[in-house]
């Protein structure tokens, strides 16, 4: 049995990142009216994908956006960073306060590390589908 070629590419539908898995036809496919050399997969099985996502970014003014990406015990992390480096700066200069909330970044993002290395993951199924 020769060897099929599979590949993947990535569509955003609605801010809906989906990844597409295909293999390279041995005729052209063609249907409503557009011809590929690409199809559906012609078998199912399980697939473990290795990704690295990163969060998108927030507004400063959008004070009811929140972090998709990232596990709602650990939003106050990024919180005490935040104002850990606003009481070392301008008008507000407080260095025991920085220093507190420094500490208390540093102890959370400890363990939110911990939790990363867990090996915490989150699954899927795909289902084949004609393009």
């Amino acid at each position: 049995m020769a060897k099929k070629n599979r590949y993947w590419y990535i569509d955003t539908v609605d801010s809906v990142l989906r990844m597409g898995i295909v293999e390279k036809a041995t005729n052209a496919v063609t249907k409503d009216g557009f011809t590929s050399f690409y199809k559906s997969i012609t078998e199912a099985k399980d697939i473990t994908i290795y990704a690295i996502i990163r969060d998108t970014d927030l507004a400063i003014n959008a004070l009811t956006a929140t972090w998709t990406q990232i596990p709602e015990q650990f939003h106050e992390v990024i919180v005490n960073k935040a104002i850990a480096s606003g009481y070392k700066k301008g008008k507000g200069f407080n260095i025991e306060k920085a220093r507190f909330f420094d500490e208390e970044y540093m102890t959370s993002l400890k363990e939110a590390k911990k939790y990363a290395r867990s090996n915490y993951t989150t699954t899927g199924n795909i289902q084949p589908h004609d393009f």
